[in-house]
């Protein structure tokens, strides 16, 4: 009769919870120095933060007197400016404009990622969005006062960058990763190499400013383009290049032999590259596609240095006034919370995403 031999790692006994972190970080004198050392900046951080926070800091329903004399935050302070934050010089008695056009923006972020919308479907979502969009912010239509757009600012500015900058990115930077990727044009290969190189390898800064000062001066005569509109090309044509590197990756990544078995099928290209390299090049290149989402999403703060009013310039109007010039850290952590937020949000959704599609 034959014996089965067993495995040393399976055969071994589980260790308990103690005893690993006894082997982790007590193992030996140095490990619990700097364990012990450690643990001690952790508590203190720890304890620092919840007095600034809670313990220390003026309630949101405190008076506002009451902020000179405290030690901790001042919350009076994001409840009287917490409108001029989010919607900066935006006409106060319409500031549920600005508020359910952000709404509708994120309404079609969520909406997009349900897996029924992954479709055509898509295409006149975010056109009745983006109409919808600009109708409740520059009104001019249906009883609404006329805003102009050199009075956007804060979330809507930072929703609309960000999120039509990477709705329009990313089909360029998929045709651009394609014209890279192909060999029988070798001169659209070499236009799509040229672009992606000389945009990746300039900083944003420079682009945005391209696209501020510069764009304007090739329109027609009569023709003018405000700074957002202006902004946002620069943006889009500017993470094209990345979203185009990260497709690039998923195409060189399919084996050959699904070009082969397309081909064998009598595909054209259009019909092979849509059919089946296409689809398993964005299930390869995902977790690369979703960085740079979560880059280009946070990099439209950096929008901020050349004049336009995103959600981080109305944080700094809001302590810019004389009586709460002190107070600029709980504005910045106002907009910290709902960049993380948003960010975990997106980060959730990406591996939610990676799970559920074959690799």
């Amino acid at each position: 009769m034959s014996t089965m031999t067993q495995d040393p790692v399976l055969s071994a006994p589980k260790s308990s919870l103690l005893q690993q972190i006894r082997r982790s970080l007590f193992s030996n004198r140095r490990d619990t120095v700097i364990t012990l050392v450690l643990l001690a900046l952790i508590v203190g951080l720890v304890q620092a933060g919840a007095r600034w926070l809670l313990f220390d800091a003026v309630p949101p329903w405190g008076p506002a007197t009451a902020c000179a004399q405290a030690a901790g935050a001042c919350w009076p302070f994001l409840m009287e400016k917490h409108r001029l934050i989010l919607f900066g010089t935006y006409p106060f008695e319409a500031h549920w404009r600005p508020l359910l056009a952000s709404l509708t923006l994120i309404a079609a972020v969520g909406i997009s990622m349900l897996p029924r919308m992954h479709n055509m479907r898509l295409l006149w979502l975010w056109a009745m969005a983006g109409a919808i969009f600009y109708l409740l912010m520059r009104g001019g239509l249906g009883g609404l006062d006329l805003v102009q757009p050199e009075r956007w600012n804060g979330l809507p500015v930072l929703l609309m960058l960000a999120i039509f900058g990477l709705v329009f990115a990313f089909p360029i930077g998929v045709v651009l990763a394609l014209a890279r990727h192909q060999d029988s044009l070798p001169v659209i290969r070499a236009f799509a190499v040229f672009y992606i190189e000389i945009v990746r390898g300039v900083p944003m800064i420079m682009v945005l400013f391209l696209g501020l000062f510069v764009l304007p001066l090739m329109m027609p005569e009569g023709v003018s383009l405000n700074p957002l509109l202006t902004t946002m090309i620069a943006l889009v044509f500017f993470h094209a290049a990345y979203f185009a590197e990260s497709v690039r990756g998923g195409l060189q990544s399919v084996p050959a032999g699904q070009y082969e078995a397309a081909d064998s099928q009598g595909l054209n290209y259009a019909q092979k590259t849509r059919l089946v390299i296409l689809p398993q090049a964005l299930s390869r290149s995902m977790p690369g596609i979703m960085n740079t989402v979560l880059g280009a999403y946070k990099d439209t703060s950096l929008v901020v240095i050349i004049g336009i009013h995103d959600i981080m310039a109305t944080a700094k109007m809001a302590f810019s006034d004389p009586n709460w010039q002190r107070y600029g850290l709980e504005a910045y952590l106002l907009v910290g919370l709902w960049y993380l937020a948003t960010c975990w949000c997106l980060s959730s959704y990406s591996r939610w995403l990676e799970r559920r599609t074959p690799q």
